[in-house]
């Protein structure tokens, strides 16, 4: 088991965000489950693991109301010194992204604002921690709509992921000789509330193009996050972990 960590995740109500706080813990991390709906620990997390897990409900792209719970956090848990920075929004209309003639002001603010912006400003309040700690793991969930064309999110989302995966080499350049590794998942079709968006059809005739024939499963990215946040992993470094069952093969 590994040394016992403070760990943050965003997004961690459900899906790839409590897949990946369930194996954080279960790696005997304490871990702060933060998103934008009440989470009820006695009912999605297993009871040996209930001590050392802490909900928290915050919109990330609340600047204020983040600062407000990364120090409850630290009074709760101590410093942060895993960040899964997973929580985002892909909108939809009528089950359909939005293209280039479509996609408005509001949405375009409201997914970088998720997406992106709010990755930095977690990577801003936890790093100084870290840094004096000379210990970090970041890992950014990308998309595999961040790595290339994608059959179903629109362009608003598709910038927002790519941009995860720009910055995220960035910090990682920064912070690597501090200790701080930052790295990114790119998860490809997986069974999620924003897959089911699509309808059943669409995910269908999806899982037919990826050669394993089928769909992710949020236990498969959680499992790939929790390798990123290992002690051990300390030589990964500025790495694209790509989740879609070989749809994608750069």
């Amino acid at each position: 088991m590994s040394v016992q960590r403070a760990a943050l995740v965003t997004g961690a109500g459900k899906g790839i965000g409590l897949a990946a706080a369930l194996k954080l813990l279960q790696d005997g991390r304490a871990v702060a489950m933060v998103d934008r709906n009440p989470i009820d620990i006695a009912a999605l997390i297993p009871a040996q693991y209930q001590p050392l897990a802490r909900a928290y409900t915050v919109d990330v792209a609340d600047a204020p109301a983040v600062e407000e719970c990364l120090n409850s956090v630290r009074r709760d848990l101590g410093q942060v010194s895993i960040l899964v920075n997973n929580a985002g929004v892909s909108p939809k209309t009528d089950g359909k992204s939005s293209g280039l003639l479509e996609v408005t002001d509001p949405e375009w603010d409201l997914v970088m604002d998720v997406n992106v912006k709010a990755v930095v400003r977690l990577c801003q309040l936890c790093v100084p921690a870290m840094k004096a700690e000379r210990f970090g793991r970041i890992v950014n969930v990308s998309s595999l709509a961040g790595r290339t064309k994608s059959v179903v999110s629109g362009i608003s989302y598709m910038a927002s992921k790519s941009a995860v995966l720009g910055l995220s080499r960035s910090i990682a350049s920064e912070m690597g000789p501090h200790g701080i590794t930052v790295n990114c998942v790119a998860p490809g079709r997986i069974l999620t509330e924003m897959a089911m968006q699509a309808g059943p059809e669409v995910n269908e005739r999806y899982a037919q193009a990826i050669p394993v024939r089928r769909l992710g499963t949020p236990q498969e990215v959680g499992e790939a996050i929790a390798f990123l946040c290992q002690d051990s992993a300390g030589f990964i470094n500025g790495a694209v972990i790509d989740i879609n069952g070989g749809f994608f093969m750069p």
